[in-house]
């Protein structure tokens, strides 16, 4: 389930883990913590076998270290263990926090992965979220201001090219709360040109913008995003314009449990081909053993197809896919420290 800003308060524990981080060292000043992620998924996809693999486990530490009442320091290394991978680093932060908001650099997921939208599934949601179409969602070489204020909050970032060893990204988001009531929106810019196709390299870019709202209602949340995307080939200029309804929610139905459910429908256009949608819809539950231990189920129904690309931080697929009435399932289990 991902980060929300309602529904991190009707959660029975924080989705990353981090209140239940091991202390190593604290001082009146400085403090270094340990965390970490161990997560099981047991998929049973339409069409194929069952697969049982590691989701996205992680570990990492964070060290903070106030140098006066206007300055502070921090750091955070996170590696990651997936499938597809060894052990590799997802984030390598340094970071100064002052009166005036923070700053940070380093390796990181996107701030739009941070910011993120209705979407609160654990499996198969956020096919109508589309910040991480050709970077994965991770950027290597950011640097990021973050402000907080009793009435507002603000992210940017921007994402070095490093001789188009990187992507260019760019990324600004503001979100403000009245009551019950939590706002976000933004946009982003991602320039990708790293990706052979043959002897040609072409330049790609992907413009997205985002708004969302998400409503508290006691035990639940409902919230509701709408994402726009412009995929553009600057050799050909061809473009693909995406559009996305997220419908989403969430219920307390025990102290320890929450269901929840959700409906996205994109729609994709090109020129000179025939316009594509597909519809997501999903629906499941989690269980807290304890604070730091948690099991869920999650069921999905998927049809449609989709232009253009996707990526999973391991390469760029080019090329449509299509889902004819497909229904799928999960299991899964998280242990936090």
């Amino acid at each position: 389930m991902k980060k929300s800003l309602l529904a991190l308060a009707v959660s029975a524990a924080a989705f990353t883990g981090a209140a239940s981080a091991a202390e190593i060292y604290k001082s009146d000043n400085a403090s270094v913590d340990f965390y970490g992620q161990l997560r099981t998924e047991l998929k049973f996809l339409d069409g194929q076998d069952p697969t049982l693999g590691t989701g996205s486990s992680r570990t990492g530490v964070d060290a903070k270290y106030q140098v006066n009442d206007s300055l502070g320091i921090y750091g955070s290394v996170e590696v990651g263990v997936q499938d597809s991978k060894d052990v590799f680093v997802r984030k390598h932060i340094f970071g100064v926090d002052t009166n005036f908001g923070a700053f940070e650099f380093g390796k990181a997921l996107t701030l739009s992965d941070d910011v993120y939208g209705a979407e609160y599934s654990y499996f198969f949601g956020g096919t109508g979220l589309f910040y991480g179409t050709l970077n994965g969602a991770v950027h290597d070489s950011q640097i990021r201001y973050k402000l907080d204020t009793d009435s507002f909050w603000l992210k940017a970032a921007y994402g070095l090219d490093e001789d188009d060893s990187n992507d260019e990204l760019a990324e600004l988001f503001v979100g403000t709360s009245f009551g019950d009531l939590s706002l976000h929106a933004g946009a982003g810019y991602d320039k990708f040109a790293n990706y052979a196709v043959g002897n040609f390299t072409p330049e790609i870019q992907n413009t997205y913008a985002e708004a969302t709202a998400e409503y508290s209602y006691g035990k639940g949340v409902v919230g509701f995003t709408y994402y726009y995307q412009q995929l553009e080939n600057k050799d050909t200029d061809a473009t693909i314009d995406g559009n996305a309804f997220n419908l989403a929610a969430t219920y307390e139905w025990l102290d320890n449990a929450t269901a929840y459910t959700g409906v996205e429908y994109v729609m994709y256009s090109a020129d000179n081909v025939d316009d594509e949608d597909g519809t997501n819809i999903y629906i499941g539950t989690d269980y807290f053993l304890t604070d730091w231990a948690r099991v869920y189920v999650e069921g999905a129904y998927q049809d449609g197809s989709t232009l253009g690309y996707a990526s999973d931080q391991t390469g760029v697929n080019v090329g449509p896919t299509t889902v004819d009435s497909e229904f799928n399932f999960g299991i899964g289990a998280r242990v936090y420290w």
